[in-house]
């Protein structure tokens, strides 16, 4: 499971950084956080993704675990883990209220 100790959340704007072994900082969009199987799983998608783009963006399963009293975000390694965690969260998504489907229409 690769670790990224260095962790960034921006809790006003939602961003979370995060620093690859190599130094790469990746910006994400926090989207949804939940526990299964007593762990606390993490949704990210890319920070840079264009809501107007065709398709649906991919998001991004972390695994929030503990070192030496930091809190990190590691990936997933395990494929079934990852399936039933990324279904967890599908399932989630879908129970999200539509925001655009909230609108006024009033003219």
């Amino acid at each position: 499971m690769a670790e990224n100790n260095d962790a960034f959340l921006d809790e006003e704007e939602g961003i979370i950084e995060l620093v690859d072994e190599e130094g790469n900082v990746t910006r994400f969009e926090f989207v949804d956080r939940a526990e299964y199987n007593g762990a606390v799983y993490y949704a990210l998608i890319p920070a840079d993704y264009d809501e107007n783009d065709e398709g649906a963006a991919e998001f991004v399963v972390l695994k929030q675990q503990e070192a030496d009293g930091d809190i990190m975000l590691a990936t997933v390694d395990d494929d079934d883990e990852y399936s039933a965690v990324g279904e967890m969260f599908l399932k989630r998504f879908s129970e999200f209220p539509d925001f655009e489907d909230g609108e006024d229409e009033e003219e």
